[in-house]
């Protein structure tokens, strides 16, 4: 797959039986055929079960019109509604904010700080940094379009009280900038430069203003678009007029207010904007001094935004065609093949459970949505970006080679932006190739999240029947509650369920305190917190998580940024929020390793206790389980959980296996962070008793029970041989006891 590869999305993700959804497809050929697939097991191994992507044909196929399509990414703030004042009439125009530069030279392309110039007609006024750092202000003139070059360096992560003034009618003008100093070996200083402009101005533009950005029209192109947003923080943002001796604020924009929307409100104006891209809110401004770090509480120091050059909220492509989802089908993972003969992508897209089905199943299997969201379209083989891990370039496939002709399907929140900074949203409103049923994720090799749950639902299938289960996601939780959850008798997650909200903690909570059954068969679970906005503002696409002062993380946020912008909550993980998942679900992440994984030893307790026993009927000639697996070699790999009483893992908790048993894990594994002190020693697979997995099972006091596996790679080993094997035993034996109570 390269840039001219047929790539697309479903828009709604997440769909109900009945409904149209719209699929937006970027194809360079003329003509391209669409199928619906309902998916199974997606990935190729001969130790795997077979592909098994069931064709809908309730759906035709059909043939559509092929157009490529490119999305403007990078952030910005758009003002319409004020440029019917004709500017140049007026005695003087002044403009003036703080801002912050955190990629001065290198981005590649001019930085806007602001403009309304209309490049057609030569008409508006813009400022801009250029490529060698420095600043650049045009404006349209009855000569064409007239460029002041201001001497003067922009320096990284300096903050600079900027004040512009232009006098259209006399030509004159002025810089004037306030420079604050970084740290205490620098003094502040000013920054002073007036100017004469040639000939009359032609100031007026039918452009909105803005901020951080060009003036160019937002939408999709057959052309890759390059970004025009300036890379740093922008603080508030006011202009004033001068007619006739009287000074008239137009607007005076202060970002500290409405941080939780896509809007900027004018302090005295009442006049409003717009964001686009998702730039970071909720971060420290030119005044910020450290006396608050929390903005709903905080009196000053948080009127500032981020924008970032590469920031994506939504790609905005056109609809290619719709689906028509009949009433029939049944809830679960499904995709569009689109084939434009050269090249073929699955777009992949989820139908919710019948909310008015008379007869409901006993069992829904979670999608971990947003996980999805989460690594979308990660980057973390880029060797060229900040935040990398050295990979071996053998294991870079056509999803690799995409993502890197292809800037404009964004990043994810385990990258750092263009200018090193760390992400705080994601979304799922463009293409995202690492969700495909056939990505092999190039660290271990194999599938990792949506193409290995696929075995989930393949399991399911053979245990269950393609009907005898719902398949409900992160984002329905987040929306639904726990009225949703209690239709079920038993809850399955898949196997990376880590980006939970608060309502969502609650709601698994509720679930267990009304006696229902859990399977968590993953690892780092339930482990960052997480905000989803489905509500008043329309975002139900993104998501947002701060990375705070602890955690398994390719980045820190810096101090002042760790509350979410979108509910004010304290971001990080869910273990310093005294909500760490062993108090629901008995284990809680503690390490992860790139190495060949481990098996599981079964305990004596286990075997001798009542019910537990029974989950091991067949396997009683087996001491270890899951030595084997399609990821890393073994049922417990990549990021793996322990039980822990000291972190709230339930007292009547009992350990049915732990690899401890089975030999345990190599110096491969080493340690989360949060798990260590001072000194830093035993921490590694072999030295320190912290690293395992173990298996747990508990039952809480209405009745109901938990069962957990305490690794991402159990789903790996649960497939092998086609689900032969005694991993996938022990797994269908819980589950049919839990449907059985």
């Amino acid at each position: 797959m390269a840039s001219s590869d047929i790539v697309g999305y479903v828009d709604p993700l997440i769909s109900s039986q009945g409904e149209k959804t719209a699929v937006k497809v970027s194809c360079s050929r003329k003509h391209f055929t669409s199928k619906v697939f309902r998916l199974g097991a997606g990935y190729e191994h001969p130790n795997a079960p077979p592909v098994s992507h069931q064709r809908v044909h309730e759906i035709p196929e059909r043939t559509h019109e092929g157009a490529p399509q490119f999305t403007r990414i990078g952030s910005f703030a758009r003002v319409g509604g004020w440029n019917s004042l004709n500017l140049d009439r007026v005695d003087s125009m002044k403009i003036t904010f703080w801002f912050q530069a955190t990629l001065p030279s290198g981005a590649g392309h001019n930085q806007f700080l602001f403009s309304t110039m209309d490049p057609e007609v030569e008409t508006g006024f813009e400022m801009l940094l250029d490529e060698d750092s420095k600043l650049l202000f045009r404006i349209g003139g009855s000569s064409g379009v007239q460029d002041i070059r201001f001497p003067i360096f922009i320096a990284r992560h300096q903050w600079y009280g900027l004040e512009f003034v232009v006098k259209p009618r006399s030509g004159d003008g002025s810089l004037n900038l306030e420079v604050k100093p970084r740290d205490i070996g620098e003094k502040p200083w000013d920054f002073k430069h007036a100017f004469k402009l040639d000939g009359p101005t032609r100031m007026a533009s039918s452009k909105p203003l803005t901020i951080a950005g060009d003036s160019r029209d937002f939408g999709p192109s057959a052309q890759p678009i390059q970004s025009s947003t300036f890379n740093g923080k922008i603080d508030g943002f006011r202009l004033e007029i001068k007619t006739n001796g009287m000074v008239h604020r137009i607007f005076d924009f202060d970002f500290s207010l409405d941080i939780s929307t896509d809007r900027i409100s004018s302090k005295s104006t009442g006049m409003q904007g717009v964001l686009f891209n998702a730039p970071s809110r909720a971060v420290t401004g030119h005044d910020w001094d450290g006396s608050g770090n929390d903005w709903t509480k905080a009196k000053q120091g948080y009127s500032a935004i981020h924008f970032h050059d590469d920031d994506l909220d939504d790609a905005g492509w056109n609809t290619s065609f719709e689906l028509d989802l009949p009433k029939s089908l049944h809830s679960g993972c499904y995709a569009v093949l689109v084939d434009d003969g050269e090249s073929k992508d699955f777009i992949p897209f989820f139908v919710k459970p019948d909310p008015k089905a008379r007869k409901v199943p006993p069992v829904a299997l979670i999608i971990p949505t947003f996980t999805y969201t989460a690594y979308a379209n990660e980057h973390l083989h880029d060797e060229r970006r900040a935040v990398h891990f050295p990979g071996d370039s053998s294991k870079r496939d056509k999803y690799f080679r995409t993502l890197m002709e292809r800037p404009d399907l964004g990043i994810s929140l385990y990258d750092s932006h263009n200018d090193g900074s760390g992400t705080c949203f994601s979304t799922i409103k463009r293409p995202v190739l690492n969700m495909r049923p056939d990505y092999s994720m190039w660290l271990f090799d194999g599938p990792r999240e949506f193409p290995a749950d696929l075995w989930f639902v393949e399991f399911l299938n053979r245990e269950l029947g393609a009907e005898g289960y719902d398949v409900i996601t992160d984002h329905q939780i987040s929306e639904d509650g726990a009225d949703l959850l209690n239709r079920y008798q038993v809850l399955m997650s898949c196997s990376h369920p880590e980006y939970p909200t608060f309502g969502m903690l609650d709601s698994y909570t509720a679930f267990l305190d009304n006696g229902g059954h859990f399977m968590y068969l993953g690892g780092n679970g339930y482990y960052w917190v997480t905000s989803h906005d489905p509500g008043l503002w329309g975002r139900p696409h993104r998501i947002e998580v701060r990375r705070a002062e602890a955690g398994c993380r390719t980045f820190s946020l810096p101090a002042g940024h760790h509350h979410h912008s979108l509910t004010g909550e304290l971001g990080g993980l869910w273990r310093s929020r005294g909500r760490p998942p062993n108090r629901l679900f008995g284990v809680g992440s503690c390490a992860m390793g790139v190495g060949k994984g481990a098996g599981y030893g079964i305990t004596d307790e286990a075997r001798s206790h009542p019910r537990v026993s029974r989950f091991l009927q067949g396997l009683e000639q087996d001491q270890i389980i899951g030595d084997f697996g399609l990821v890393q070699g073994a049922a417990s790999g990549d990021e793996i959980d322990r039980l822990d009483y000291n972190l709230g893992t339930p007292q009547n908790a009992i350990m049915v296996a732990t690899t401890k048993l089975a030999g345990g894990h190599s110096d491969d594994y080493m340690l989360f962070n949060e798990e260590t002190l001072f000194p830093m020693v035993n921490i590694t697979g072999t030295t320190s008793d912290k690293i395992r997995s173990d298996i747990v099972f508990f039952e809480t006091a209405n009745k109901g029970a938990v069962f957990s596996v305490g690794s991402i790679n159990w789903v790996g080993a649960l497939a092998w041989n086609a689900f032969q094997n005694n991993v996938a035993r022990l797994t269908a034996n819980v589950l049919h006891d839990f449907i059985g109570r």
